[in-house]
């Protein structure tokens, strides 16, 4: 699939729309969301010129082989993802600037994340290797040294490694499908029975309910990928239960649902806007439904993943 970056934009501008309309969403949060999420499509579009990437030979061969894949493994582990360089530290140092502006609490510790960087105690590359490790220790000890905004070294890291995280998932799941004969018109569609993403192994963010059959996708908390999943699964403890899998929704909430697990506590928020007219962007979905979050905390359900926002 080739990457539209006008489509996007246009896409993205209205979900932004349908967010200003949340009241519990403070501006300047949306403010933040709305810049970095146009940063890094255009972060996107630099790495993707509107054509289908191509995954490098080098990668190929590391990919897990179909036998170890339909056991679980995934096809390619997030620490042996790559990215450019460059144009990550150029996305950083864009959203790093776009914090500092913010002032505040935020903009302080972004000053604070600049004046290492100037001094050699912080590098890019060592936070967004950090990222693909998912080194929570080397965040925890940033996020010590900024008490206000203890996550914004995260925050920067994911952001601007993101863009290339995406390209070099679709090279990935598009690789796997010419290599098993899933990109051939007619073939059956694949239904990832494991709790966790296909392509990295990382854990879902969100799920959304498509087509006439409401067959359900999720979205992988960090490559992004998107992959069909089975529907009455846990995605995280592999319950498959009916009595002990459940849902909920909420008024105010239309075309958002809770699905929940009784037995690992654990939880996924799923969009299903099929009888609506309305723009699904996973990450930003996520945001939409913040307060789906809060019901489902108080009613003792958690999720092992973070938004895609840093919170």
């Amino acid at each position: 699939m080739t990457f539209d970056f006008d489509r996007e934009l246009q896409r993205l501008e209205g979900k932004l729309k349908a967010l200003r309309s949340k009241e519990y969403i403070p501006d300047a949060l949306l403010e933040i969301v709305a810049r970095t999420a146009a940063i890094q499509l255009e972060a996107r579009a630099a790495a993707q010129t509107g054509q289908a990437p191509e995954l490098p030979a080098e990668l190929v061969a590391e990919l897990a082989t179909p036998e170890a894949h339909a056991q679980g493994a995934p096809l390619l582990p997030r620490d042996a993802f790559t990215y450019d360089r460059a144009r990550t530290a150029a996305t950083f140092g864009r959203l790093l600037a776009m914090m500092r502006a913010a002032g505040g609490s935020l903009g302080a510790a972004a000053e604070v994340v600049r004046e290492a960087m100037e001094k050699g105690e912080l590098a890019v590359e060592d936070a967004c290797d950090a990222a693909l490790r998912d080194d929570v220790a080397w965040f925890d000890a940033w996020a010590l040294r900024l008490n206000d905004a203890p996550s914004l070294v995260r925050f920067l890291a994911m952001g601007s490694v993101v863009p290339s995280v995406e390209v070099l998932a679709q090279a990935v799941a598009a690789e796997q499908a010419r290599r098993t004969g899933a990109d051939k018109p007619g073939a059956t569609p694949v239904v990832w029975q494991h709790g966790h993403c296909p392509v990295c192994g990382s854990a879902p963010l969100v799920g959304r309910l498509v087509g006439k059959e409401g067959a359900l996708h999720h979205t992988c908390s960090f490559c992004r990928h998107e992959y069909r999943a089975k529907r009455l699964q846990c995605p995280f403890c592999l319950e498959n239960e009916s009595k002990n899998l459940e849902y909920f929704t909420a008024d105010g909430e239309p075309g958002f649902q809770v699905h929940v697990c009784t037995s690992c506590k654990g939880y996924i928020k799923v969009a299903d806007f099929r009888e609506f007219d309305r723009i699904s962007i996973p990450v930003l979905d996520d945001l939409e439904s913040l307060a789906l979050d809060i019901v489902a905390r108080q009613q003792g359900y958690t999720r092992p993943t973070a938004s895609a926002w840093g919170f």
